[in-house]
């Protein structure tokens, strides 16, 4: 018999499949799993697993982020298994598989313990574990030993206080040693604060949950520890499936079987390639260049490998990721004093926060043929600190509102200018046909200061609101707000598509390409996808008009650009600032034009783009390039007022934070005071650790 919360099954095996027939029970304390099938099956409901709040790379709050969430995801799907995890500090998480709790546990470690009460699957590929140690401590010296006494060279550097998260693989050697303190502590956050405060000596854990935490949680911390990785490199995870769990056996094989499948197909590469997780460590023979998965890039780099080029003979590594993995690994690479890049894209945020700490080579030498005339000025003030340019703008983008010309047409509805958010509601209200797989609007919802927290960042500018006054005092439990957040969960909630709480700008976009969307806010630079007929279905019935408003019209549009930066500690500046010039260049964008069409042309950075062939021919352009000019003369980094940002560098832990909260409630986890009382909270917090405020 299994058990539910609420039920109970019986089950039986017919022709090789697990049927289950349900019975009626008020209470039932354990878990529930349905149709297991041996060969193949069908599972009513999911499989579900615990998992750590950083199961790499994710959290309760992000559960569809994350490298080994996603293996284990698709693996399953690829056998017809449905999955749901269940968010826990680690210990927990284990403690509720190992009881028969959950059907599993994951990432684990090790495959050696809980032998007695767990199945585990074949490695899954892991990540760097070593310690983290203040920069002055002479580290490198942990390196060379090799099966030698690390405990004695620990001693000798003074490092006796190790701090662990508990659960954490941690060498026997330094627990058993009885001149070293080994300082278990249930969370990573309250490790850096011990290790600020001197309590501990250095810290043993995954190099990517650190990055996560210094950037996520501590930013004030940033760049006062580097990153020493153990002497072993084999670090892999597992999932383990709970022997309690009825036909726990064939689900460890279903998984090790569905695993090797994808692993022949590429997509595990695939899959790690995207959170930035590259086998190889960067070559010296070799530019590396880390890139967003955004809109032309991908279409750059097959110009560069199919073309006759200045750099044909240039090897380059690309390492593209998606633009949030990207922001974390770079951020998370600086966090830790790492140079593993010599051509970084960075956004105009953090392109000022780099150069003024030092971490940028500058482009002191721009050729005249680089027509450096021609760049709109808001792209070029962006990339300028100090008057000294340290980035190239790449692409560049303001907000736009796209629609459905025919559905409004049918419906007997005009787009107003400019569109209010009141119109826009009710006019999605409209148009919302679920029973048609049509939905109202579609809005960025995934967490993420540049994901949810972009387009909310400038409705909260439209309803009056800003993050922080003149002072830096956070603003953002106040009247502006709860109406900016509260319109945006009335869209989305009630007018958005299936899983319209975990939404990027990729998914909104396809979703509207596929006319399963009526309006669509988002970056205009993401009109060359949606109005070309090769990749949209509706691109002839697509309308553009300018961002919706609210109370005011300042900051109803944000601006934008993706920029290409030489970071100081490349040993390649020069090939690399090359390089740079050249992906900016109008030779590259009249190259793209002649052999992709107008659609693959990189818009917002340069003049010469916007001829009248390119307006004719793109609706969105002349919105776009009217929105830009504006900005042109307008300092789109200095003001904490009014911008989808604050330019500081603890910006990018706030934004995740309040975007946490945004998405607790949309989902209905939290009311809007409540998620926006502990948003102000938090922000408070994080000015205060940083200094800013008292």
């Amino acid at each position: 018999m299994l058990l539910s919360r609420g039920r109970c099954f019986n089950y039986e095996f017919i022709n090789g499949h697990v049927c289950l027939r349900a019975l009626r029970l008020s209470v039932c304390p354990l878990l529930c799993l349905l149709c297991l099938i041996l060969p193949a099956f069908v599972v009513a409901e999911p499989l579900i697993f615990s998992t750590s709040n950083a199961s790499p790379f994710s959290s309760e709050h992000n559960p569809q982020a994350g490298y080994v969430n996603e293996i284990i995801r698709r693996a399953f799907a690829s056998k017809s298994i449905s999955t749901r995890f269940e968010h826990y500090p680690h210990t927990r998480a284990v403690f509720m598989a190992t009881q028969g709790k959950t059907a599993g546990v994951f990432p684990l470690r090790s495959n050696q313990d809980h032998k007695d009460s767990l199945y585990y699957s074949n490695p899954i590929p892991g990540t760097k574990i070593g310690y983290l140690v203040p920069v002055a401590t002479q580290v490198d010296t942990i390196l060379p030993v090799k099966n030698g006494d690390i405990n004695a060279h620990f001693l000798r550097l003074g490092l006796t206080r190790i701090g662990y998260i508990t659960g954490a693989p941690i060498p026997q050697a330094l627990v058993d040693a009885s001149n070293i303190d080994t300082i278990a502590v249930s969370s990573l956050s309250s490790l850096l604060d011990m290790l600020a405060l001197d309590r501990v000596d250095m810290i043993f854990a995954d190099e990517y949950l650190v990055k996560e935490t210094l950037v996520n949680e501590r930013p004030h911390l940033q760049g006062q520890y580097r990153f020493i990785e153990a002497l072993s490199r084999d670090h892999p995870f597992f999932l383990a499936v709970s022997k309690d769990t009825p036909n726990a056996a064939n689900i460890i094989e279903s998984f090790n079987e569905a695993y090797h499948a994808l692993e022949a197909r590429g997509e595990i590469e695939e899959v790690l390639k995207q959170y930035g997780m590259y086998e190889a460590a960067p070559s010296s023979s070799s530019l590396t260049v880390g890139v967003p998965d955004i809109n032309g890039i991908k279409q750059v780099i097959q110009y560069l490998s199919s073309h006759d080029t200045p750099f044909s003979q240039l090897a380059i590594d690309w390492r593209v990721m998606d633009e949030t993995v990207l922001r974390k690994r770079l951020q998370g690479d600086v966090a830790v004093n790492q140079a593993n890049y010599d051509l970084v894209m960075l956004g105009n945020y953090d392109v000022p926060i780099w150069a003024k700490k030092g971490q940028l080579a500058a482009f002191a030498d721009v050729p005249e043929s680089y027509d450096i005339d021609d760049v709109i000025g808001a792209a070029l003030t962006a990339n300028t600190y100090e008057e000294t340019l340290y980035a190239l703008p790449f692409v560049a983008e303001t907000t736009l509102t796209y629609y459905r010309k025919d559905l409004l047409l049918n419906a007997g509805l005009n787009i107003q200018s400019p569109l209010t958010y009141e119109q826009l509601y009710a006019m999605v209200k409209q148009l919302h046909q679920p029973e048609k797989e049509v939905y109202g609007i579609g809005l960025r919802s995934r967490v993420g200061w540049g994901q949810n927290m972009a387009l909310l960042s400038v409705m909260v500018n439209t309803y009056g609101g800003q993050w922080v006054n003149q002072q830096m005092q956070p603003q953002i439990n106040t009247r502006e707000w709860h109406k900016a957040v509260s319109t945006y969960i009335d869209l989305l909630g009630n007018f958005g598509p299936p899983n319209h709480q975990d939404l990027g700008w990729q998914e909104n976009q396809a979703l509207f390409a596929e006319g399963k969307l009526a309006f669509f806010v988002d970056a205009s630079s993401l009109g060359g996808s949606i109005l070309n007929p090769k990749t949209s279905s509706v691109a002839k019935n697509v309308g553009v008009t300018q961002a919706p408003i609210g109370t005011v019209k300042r900051g109803s549009q944000w601006f934008w650009s993706w920029n290409f930066a030489v970071p100081a500690s490349s040993e390649r500046k020069q090939a690399a600032q090359q390089l740079a010039l050249w992906l900016t260049s109008k030779a590259l964008n009249d190259a793209l034009r002649e052999n992709y069409g107008l659609y693959a042309v990189l818009p917002g950075t340069r003049h010469s783009t916007y001829d009248e062939s390119y307006q004719r021919a793109i609706p969105s352009a002349s919105y776009e390039y009217s929105a830009l000019r504006a900005l042109s003369h307008t300092d789109t980094s200095a003001s904490a007022i009014g911008k989808q940002f604050v330019p500081i560098a603890e910006f990018t832990a706030i934004g995740h934070l309040v975007g946490v909260q945004v998405n607790m409630a949309l989902t209905k986890q939290v009311s809007v005071s409540e998620a926006l009382k502990t948003a102000q909270y938090q922000t408070t917090s994080v000015m205060r650790r940083a200094g800013y405020i008292q």
